[in-house]
């Protein structure tokens, strides 16, 4: 999908959301809880027409996917957020028929959809642990190799864990670290079903050590059991 010849240019757009943002949020300061201004440059500069992207979260970012071109997918929890943004878009010329918005908990709406490969998603819906994780779950693991994942709002702790997790993880590599958000790329693709035992690189070193123990435990015991034969 190309942008209509008048509409804004990208850089246009994130200098319309700085003077006018878009009242998305009641409560929130100007109106909506946006991500940090380079969050949104990094999103325009990597978000390419025609990209299958997705996020959890709705608002300047939404917008952002908008004018880009990308065949978007914004999961939010109330529909008057998805309002406000066709809303302000329209209102600034910019075409919004590439977005699909899903209202509701992205717990209850995720597992359902029928998500497709992507290339970028963002994590930026609720921020209270597990939800995150929940949705790196069942979005990231549509991400196809060198795919891009977003972690918005990692000065917060759950999202923070996240980051940290992903960080230590060698199927993803961390390849942006912004104010308050990482950008990473996915090594590999499909499922992100791991045993414990898979992932030493996250486990507490009293954990480690524990586990090393056992393993000398039965080493000890095998041998001791041949040595009786």
């Amino acid at each position: 999908m190309t942008a209509a010849p008048d509409s804004p240019s990208r850089d246009e757009v994130l200098a319309l959301i700085a003077s006018d943002p878009p009242h998305v949020h009641p409560g929130a300061p100007q109106g909506v809880w946006a991500a940090a201004k380079d969050c949104l440059k990094y999103i325009s500069d990597v978000a390419q027409p025609g990209a299958r992207t997705i996020e959890t979260g709705c608002g300047a970012t939404t917008i952002v996917f908008a004018a880009s071109g990308a065949n978007h997918t914004s999961v939010f929890l109330d529909a008057s957020e998805g309002e406000a943004v066709v809303s302000w878009c329209a209102a600034h010329g910019i075409e919004t028929g590439n977005i699909a918005f899903v209202p509701g908990s992205s717990s209850q709406s995720l597992p359902k959809m029928e998500i497709g490969d992507l290339d970028l998603v963002l994590v930026d819906g609720c921020h209270g642990f597990p939800f995150p994780q929940l949705d790196w779950y069942y979005m990231a693991s549509h991400l196809i190799t060198g795919g891009v994942l977003i972690v918005d709002d990692t000065q917060l702790a759950a999202p923070y864990q996240l980051r940290q997790y992903l960080t230590a993880d060698p199927r993803w590599e961390l390849i942006r670290a912004g104010s308050q958000w990482a950008a990473f790329r996915r090594i590999g693709s499909g499922s992100l079903d791991e045993e414990w035992e898979s992932q030493e690189f996250f486990s507490p070193v009293g954990l480690r050590v524990e586990a090393a123990k056992r393993k000398v435990r039965a080493l000890g015991g095998r041998l001791k059991r041949k040595l009786k034969l």
